[in-house]
């Protein structure tokens, strides 16, 4: 069955509706967190900075007595920020669901790049202050770095390359994630390095050569971590089956250092979601749980996204109502209207 034959038979019929909730209401909830947090992140956030918070820090007393009058407008803040959180694994979640039934994932890539440049002033201006802002850039190019892996991931499956091919993209498999997890956690171990030299050995051991030597152990055990997996998956599934295995991570780890070195929203861990949530695709559930799980490890005030199993337990594969540009255009509109909105308070120019 090719995409638009797939498409069509998922198209949705209002006289055959199935019980839950489809697709545009599952998009609505998403929509709706995301406002909420935003709002959070781009007008409360800008009220505590005017109203002192940053000053209010450098002492005990001065912070109590900061919350003392500005604590529930804080608590507020902190609330609508957790609910936020409901907006991104769902957006993920729709992704996934929308590249198994698009009939041009070219078409849908090209949108999803098209409005990533649209709103990146709108998104600079309501988080940074800044027309132009190169050091963060918005949830659109996640989800455009989302899709293109799916995308080489459904090339992959499908390739019959010669042998030199299979051999790099084994290659590929096994060193290139190993190189991005040394980059990841290298930074922490270093200083957890450092401390135990000094503690328990009494040496002092320089910033450069501690960063070397933890790099070096990091990457040999991921890279070793990784070619064992690749010798598991070769016995039980098949060489065939483990190197497209290896070409998918080679071109996930790509896609992650490019998230992370483009500064994008969720930057790595964001487009692995993706990726997990494509693996489980499945089961509905399964697929949203992983995600959740993802962004968890990413940070512990992702836990809240968790809440996103029920909407999504209750959705019953449907589109509903034609909502195709909604999103798309309703992004930078909001996000400049929240800073016209924080610019008229005379606080625009101030970066959250």
């Amino acid at each position: 069955m090719d995409r638009a034959q797939s498409n069509a038979s998922v198209s949705w019929n209002p006289m055959q509706r199935k019980k839950g909730i489809p697709g545009s209401t599952v998009k609505i909830i998403a929509v709706t967190a995301m406002l909420i947090d935003h709002v959070a992140a781009a007008l409360l956030t800008r009220m505590i900075t005017v109203g002192g918070y940053y000053h209010a820090m450098v002492s005990a007393e001065s912070y109590r007595s900061w919350m003392a009058e500005h604590g529930r407008l804080y608590a507020l803040m902190t609330v609508m920020r957790s609910v936020g959180r409901l907006g991104f694994p769902i957006f993920c979640f729709l992704l996934v669901e929308g590249f198994q039934k698009t009939r041009s994932v070219k078409k849908y890539a090209f949108r999803l790049g098209l409005f990533a440049l649209i709103s990146e002033v709108p998104f600079d201006l309501a988080f940074n202050g800044k027309v132009w802002y190169p050091g963060y850039q918005n949830v659109y190019f996640t989800l455009l770095a989302g899709i293109l892996i799916l995308w080489a991931f459904e090339i992959i499956s499908r390739l019959k390359p010669a042998k030199g091919i299979r051999c790099l993209a084994i290659a590929g498999g096994i060193l290139l994630p190993a190189l991005y997890g040394t980059f990841a956690v290298g930074e922490f171990m270093s200083g957890f390095v450092k401390a135990f030299l000094r503690e328990f050995m009494g040496k002092s051991v320089g910033r450069y050569e501690s960063d070397l030597l933890v790099s070096a152990g990091i990457y040999l055990v991921l890279a070793g971590i990784m070619l064992k997996a690749w010798l598991t998956f070769r016995k039980i599934l098949g060489g065939d089956k483990a190197w497209r295995i290896c070409g998918d991570l080679a071109i996930l780890a790509v896609a992650m250092a490019g998230a992370d070195l483009l500064c994008t929203d969720y930057g790595g861990m964001g487009v692995l979601t993706i990726a997990v949530m494509y693996a489980l695709r499945n089961n509905k559930v399964l697929s949203m749980t992983g995600g959740c799980v993802t962004l968890t490890v990413m940070s512990l005030s992702e836990i809240p996204a968790f809440l996103t199993l029920i909407p999504i337990a209750l959705y019953n594969g449907e589109r509903g109502i034609k909502m195709k540009y909604f999103f798309y255009v309703f992004y930078p509109l909001h996000l400049f209207l929240l800073w016209l909105i924080c610019w008229a308070m005379g606080m625009g120019w101030i970066a959250v």
